[in-house]
């Protein structure tokens, strides 16, 4: 797994299902979904933004705040898939 730090500073290269495993634990899915702990994770940050603020870039902003560990592709990865399920 690339470094947060290198991520941030070179750009993340990696799978952002590889990050959120790291982060939130669960098993790979193999469909390219992010894995259930972080989709379920992500519902309930999803639920403390506002519904007009509800648009990939302020849901990314907010998972952020609460795991400073997301990188930002990872975040924009789980933002995504979390709001296509609401």
């Amino acid at each position: 797994m690339q470094s947060e730090r290198t991520a941030k500073v070179f750009g993340d290269t990696e799978d952002p299902r590889v990050r959120l495993q790291s982060v939130f634990g669960g098993e790979m899915p193999a469909s390219g979904q992010p894995p259930k702990a972080a989709l379920e994770w992500a519902a309930l940050v999803l639920e403390e933004v506002p519904d007009e603020r509800r648009d990939t870039a302020n849901v990314t902003r907010a998972l952020r705040q609460k795991e400073p560990r997301l990188t930002l592709k990872s975040a924009i990865f789980l933002a995504d898939h979390v709001l296509s399920r609401s």
